[in-house]
């Protein structure tokens, strides 16, 4: 303190000395002291005033604290040094850089202090063009050579996504740090950069450096973000060979990158690791070893771990990685089962557990246990996201649950989650699977950031309405519009070519794959290619495709020749495809069923029993024709022959009255699609009991006249039910959408959209 300054001290009542000083001065006594001084003239001094500034900020009264800062005449440094950094503390990043911008402009130049505060704050506000402009102060006023002002600038270009310029900072640092040496190190790993990470990490001894646990993580947990599985593992084995003790942080990310990769035998030296260091009782390595298993597909180990597990330790995610992963193994009723013992437990779920739930079902055929479960969640008070109703809705879709779709749908346009691009991809997704193509294309449209996910949604909608035209269109806008078809792309606008019996467009497409956008023909798009040509009768066209396949025809190729052989009555090729299925899928009763068919279909009754003996030898047994209709809200399901509705009697009764109308209309049953030695009248009855012609006079006995019937069939609608729905759709006035294996039909006034081409 110089002489000076004694004057002051002199005239000062002691009694606000303390206050001044004291860092735990109370806020009254704070504004006594400012009375004071004001009263006494003495605000202009500085050191003060920087005080009660200080004092004003530790009580957040940070209008008082920026009042007295407008009041010194002359404001120093340290004045505006302690209000920004309070600030800070207090994340109150934007009012931080607006006093720095004043005390830029009152000539008051920053020191190597502020600027790290001010530089901070840019991160926190994503303001990399003000940063930018904080860095040319710095290299002006030469901090450039100042570790601390220098660290501060790489954070803030890491945090705004710019490695390469925090690289060109870093490397100029005078001497490093751990902490923003493990920042780079991990912001390549999470990139995938192996080399440059490597680099940073050999290189941190030259800055005098040396790796800590947290370095080591950032690079083990960056690589396994970044899908560099291997390089995370083989990182956590040095880390290990150089006697770093791992921690739950460590363990978790190697646990998850081996899962990723499905290296069991290194996950069970992981967890012998976890063993030793006594961490089988941390909740996020318990949580990441039930996802390791479950990756693994290992579901003895996974409920051996869970059975194992002390129920202090299953915390909520330990609990979700077992939903998930039972769900991922096809272990969906145990999953169901032990996601209920939670619930009756009282043990916590949340979104995520209900979603994993939802979704395990929607993915393993339990599409009406999902749909309960998405009721369920609601009731309990369990809010669905964004990740739910993606989930939910390829539920409604498996089973035409429209009404339930559109209530998913409301739910998502309540919560404002619609333009998020997974919903909306759903959405466009459920509808076109419901019948409803054009409110597909309305959701399409709404989409306002559209990826290929949702392109290739409306166009896969279009192919299974049997759009081509629309399909195509859509193919061509996409890449108007600077989105690049992938091989999914190429899929569905083949598989619209195949619906549309478009040979020369499916040429072309299938050639254009490679040579103008260097995508190789896959097994789907083979598929498609021999779906299509055999469709059209093209049967030696599509063998000798098959024939000159680069790889190994799957199930996939030879079925769908199979089934071109059943529509065209081919026994030669037909015997062919069935063979190569026989040895593909040997317990695949459809194949049997199909070559059977063709047999029957000329006739060929020893060759028919001679393959039934066969299914019959083998335990197979004929997949029952079945179809579901969703009545007031409900789904109900209709097997072909089936006797236990309880309306039975009155849906055989219309039936049969549809049937006199039918015949008056010149109409006669085609029995010769009924493959069974048996006499005409036999075939008649047959031809009744199909289970879409009962799920069509079940909808017209169950739902107001006039309104639109909507029907799944697991099986490919036969011609003679499709010519009945036809003639019904006229008769009864109704639209009646149905959905067989192979597409969607919808008839309306005696005509169907397929133009009878399916």
């Amino acid at each position: 303190m110089t002489r000076q300054a004694l004057p002051f001290f002199e005239n000062l009542n002691p009694s606000i000395l303390p206050c001044l000083y004291s860092a735990i001065a109370s806020l009254s006594q704070s504004r006594q002291a400012h009375a004071y001084i004001l009263k006494s003239g003495l605000l202009a001094n500085t050191l003060f005033s920087t005080k009660l500034i200080s004092q004003y900020a530790n009580h957040r009264c940070f209008a008082q604290a920026d009042l007295v800062l407008r009041s010194i005449s002359a404001p120093s440094i340290p004045s505006f040094s302690t209000l920004i950094y309070s600030l800070n503390k207090s994340n109150r990043f934007t009012q931080s850089l607006n006093v720095f911008s004043r005390m830029l402009s009152h000539g008051v130049l920053p020191d190597s202090h502020v600027l790290p505060n001010v530089v901070k704050a840019c991160g926190k506000l994503s303001v990399l063009k003000f940063g930018r402009e904080i860095h040319g102060i710095v290299c002006k006023f030469g901090f450039d050579s100042d570790s601390v002002v220098q660290a501060s600038l790489v954070h803030l270009y890491l945090k705004s996504d710019r490695i390469r310029d925090a690289r060109n900072v870093f490397d100029r640092l005078p001497e490093g740090d751990v902490v923003t040496c493990g920042a780079l190190l991990s912001a390549y790993a999470r990139k995938g950069c192996v080399n440059e990470a490597n680099e940073i990490f050999s290189g941190m001894q030259r800055l005098g450096v040396e790796p800590n646990l947290v370095s080591w993580n950032g690079m083990i947990t960056g690589f396994n973000q970044s899908g560099n599985h291997t390089e995370s593992v083989v990182m956590f084995q040095e880390m290990h060979s150089k006697g770093f003790q791992p921690d739950h942080i460590t363990i978790s990310s190697v646990l998850s990158a081996v899962g990723d990769m499905e290296r069991l035998n290194i996950g069970i030296q992981v967890l012998c690791c976890v063993i030793k260091l006594g961490l089988l009782h941390c909740k996020f390595v318990i949580s990441a070893l039930m996802d390791m298993f479950g990756k693994c597909a290992c579901a003895g180990e996974l409920m051996k771990a869970f059975e194992e597990t002390e129920e202090e330790v299953m915390d909520v995610g330990a609990r979700n990685a077992l939903i998930t992963a039972l769900s991922r193994n096809g272990l969906v009723d145990v999953a169901l089962e032990i996601f209920e013992r939670f619930r009756v437990q009282g043990r916590e779920l949340n979104v995520v557990s209900w979603t994993s739930m939802i979704a395990g079902c929607s993915q393993n055929g339990k599409d009406i246990a999902a749909l309960n479960l998405f009721r369920e969640m609601q009731s309990v008070g369990v809010k669905p996201n964004s990740v739910t109703i993606p989930c939910l809705l390829p539920a409604c879709g498996n089973i035409a649950a429209l009404i339930h779709g559109k209530a998913a749908h409301g739910f998502a346009l309540r919560t404002g989650i619609t333009t998020d691009v997974h919903v909306g991809s759903a959405l466009v997704d459920m509808y076109a699977k419901c019948g409803r193509i054009h409110l597909s294309r309305l959701c399409f449209d709404s989409i306002p950031n559209k990826n290929s996910v949702c392109w290739n949604a409306i166009m896969g909608g279009y192919a299974m309405h049997g759009n081509a035209k629309e399909a195509i269109y859509v193919f061509h806008l996409m890449q108007r519009k600077g989105q690049k078809p992938d091989f999914i792309s190429f899929s569905c606008v083949l598989s619209a070519c195949s619906q549309g019996g478009l040979i020369e467009e499916g040429w072309h497409f299938f050639n254009s794959m490679y040579k103008d956008h260097g995508i190789e023909a896959k097994m789907e798009h083979y598929s498609c290619m021999v779906n299509l040509l055999g469709r059209a009768g093209k049967l030696e066209e599509a063998y000798a495709m098959i024939k000159q396949m680069p790889f190994e025809p799957h199930a996939c190729v030879w079925g769908a020749l199979l089934s071109s052989c059943r529509l065209h009555n081919n026994i030669r090729l037909g015997e062919i495809a069935a063979r190569n299925l026989f040895e593909l899928e040997p317990n695949n009763p459809g194949n049997y069923i199909l070559l059977s068919n063709i047999y029957a279909s000329k006739a060929m009754w020893d060759e028919v029993d001679a393959v039934r003996d066969v299914m019959r030898s083998r335990g197979m047994k004929k997949n029952p024709g079945c179809s579901w209709i969703e009545i007031k809200n409900r789904v109900r399901m209709l097997f072909a022959g089936d006797k236990s509705n309880p309306q039975m009697i009155e849906i055989i009764e219309k039936l049969h009255k549809l049937n006199l109308e039918l015949k008056k209309a010149g109409y006669l049953p085609n029995t010769s699609l009924v493959l069974q030695d048996v006499d005409e009248q036999d075939k008649e009855q047959i031809l009744c009991g199909h289970s879409e012609k009962l799920a069509v006079a079940f909808g017209l006995l169950n739902t107001p006249p006039g309104s639109p019937l909507q029907i799944i069939k697991n099986l490919r609608i036969c011609g003679d039910c499709h010519s009945v729905i036809k003639f019904i759709s006229g008769f009864e006035g109704r639209e009646i959408y149905v959905r067989d294996t192979n597409r969607f039909h919808h008839f309306k006034d005696g005509v169907c959209s397929c133009g009878d081409y399916w």
